[in-house]
Parts: C-alpha cells; structure tokens; sequence
C-alpha cells in the first residue's frame, strides 16, 4: 500500500514540475520551438505560390503572442544552401527590444540564418513598385541638418504625393539602403517634400545617405 502512494506521489511531482517547466517558458522559447518543429516545410516552400499564404499567416500570428508589431521576411536560398530569416520591427522603436530579444534566443539550425531588423540591400539601384510607378533611390534626393544635435533629413521626391502609402514605401527602400536599425536610431527627423526638378543639382543623391550615416557612427 505504502508502495503504490509513493509511487503515485512522485509521478504526481514529476508531472507538476514539468507542468511548470511548460508555463515558464518564455514567449520567445515557446516561438522558435514552434519553428523548429516547422522549419524544414516553411524552408522548403515559403516561396510556394500554394503554400505561401498559409506559411506566412502561421508565423504572422505566432509572432503576434509576442508583439503585435513584429513583421518578417525571407531571402531566395542562397550559398551554402542557407536560407535568411529577418524579424523586424516595422520601424516602430519601442518594438525594438523584441526583437533583438527574440533574435538572441535562436536556435542554431542547419540552412538558417536568423537576423534582426530589415537589413541592407546590397546594391546601388534597388526600387519597389507603388501604385502605377516604380520608385528607385534615383528618384529622391535628399538634404540634412544637424542642427541641436539632431540629425534630421528633408526627402525631395519625384511624383511625391503626400500618402502615408508612398512614405511606407520609402521607408522601404530607406531600410534597403540603410538598414532598419540605423533608420531609426541614427535619423532623428525626416522631412517630405516633392522634387523641384530645378532644384536637384542643389540636393544630394539619396545613394550617398548610406556613407554619410556610416560617417557618423
């Protein structure tokens, strides 16, 4: 009898502790052991056009249980056969800590390459579509202040149409030119402004933000 209420009592501590270990894992554990257990089909066909969607939505709302900010993207598989995966943000600061947290907590997974925040692309002549019309770095040119130990930029474009659309997607190339991290943490202000084609040999090439920010860090 003395036997059987022993046995019982350490199976019913066993089960308790683990109980515990499971809801003392952070939300961060508890993301990446949700994609380590999915990495080799979300590897194997996040550019599937049938499977795509679901893939995306799946991450989108385990990210969610930790930030609701946080967004993701993708790189084509590249050397090595290694796939990147990036948490960024969507520029909003205070989202920051998340994912830099979440990015510390990776795993190690063969083909992988976990990083944070929207990184740079490396050319000179990236452009994303908007509207009826692409937008290249060429098509803005830019001025800086430094005024109060600020440092601010006044973005001169070309069919600048005042949206918040048309600035989102600036902010896209921004990051593809700078990164997400030094867009927000090293640009303290940005002006918008429709190009004066008549004024752009006053204006400096956006292409050339890229060092002058690298300059002063």
């Amino acid at each position: 009898m003395g036997r059987k209420f022993y046995s019982f009592t350490i199976l019913t501590v066993l089960v308790f502790f683990g109980t515990m270990c499971t809801r003392n894992k952070s939300r961060q554990e508890k993301f990446w052991e949700w994609f380590s257990k999915n990495e080799k089909h979300i590897y194997e066909n996040v550019e599937s056009e049938k499977l795509q969607k679901q893939i995306f939505n799946d991450i989108s709302s385990q990210l969610a249980k930790i930030d609701q900010n946080l967004v993701f993207e993708f790189s084509p598989i590249r050397k090595n056969n290694i796939r990147e995966f990036s948490i960024s943000a969507d520029g909003i600061k205070e989202s920051f800590p998340s994912v830099e947290n979440l990015i510390k907590s990776s795993p190690k997974l063969t083909n992988w390459k976990f990083s944070a925040f929207r990184q740079r692309v490396p050319n000179d002549n990236y452009e994303i579509q908007y509207k009826e019309y692409n937008i290249g770095y060429d098509d803005i040119f830019y001025r800086y202040s430094t005024s109060n130990n600020e440092f601010g930029i006044e973005l001169n474009i070309k069919n600048y149409d005042g949206s918040a659309g048309m600035q989102d997607a600036i902010y896209v190339l921004l990051d593809g030119l700078l990164g997400e991290y030094d867009v927000v943490m090293n640009i303290n202000w940005i002006d918008w402004k429709k190009l004066d084609e008549n004024e752009s040999n006053k204006l400096h090439n956006l292409i050339e933000l890229r060092a002058l920010i690298d300059s002063r860090k």
